[in-house]
């Protein structure tokens, strides 16, 4: 079943997509929240990766499982998130610079 499923997910069937990443769904959101520390962060994350992995279906050549490969996309995106954010604050000059108001 999970392999006709992936065929026609590969071909562009979104319900198939879905079939395939729905039983995997609460348990990545757990895991990017894990690594994130934010609900708000998991979800957006979540979203990128299953938007990730729907562009890079059509290139999945199941050297891996399913969930697997999920895994490692959701961990890149919790990585560049983690990243940008560690960025901007030290543009901004860090959470614990304090600027003197006269």
């Amino acid at each position: 079943m999970e392999t006709d499923a992936l065929r026609r997910a590969q071909g562009g069937d979104e319900q198939a997509f879905r079939e395939l990443t729905e039983p995997y769904r609460r348990e990545l959101q757990v895991y990017c929240y894990r690594m994130l520390g934010s609900l708000t962060d998991a979800e957006d994350v979540l979203q990128e990766t299953l938007l990730a992995a729907w562009r890079g279906l059509p290139g999945f050549q199941q050297r891996a499982s399913l969930r697997s490969w999920l895994y490692r996309i959701a961990t890149n995106q919790c990585l560049n998130l983690a990243g940008r954010s560690r960025r901007h604050r030290a543009r901004a000059g860090g959470p614990l610079r304090r600027h003197r108001i006269d």
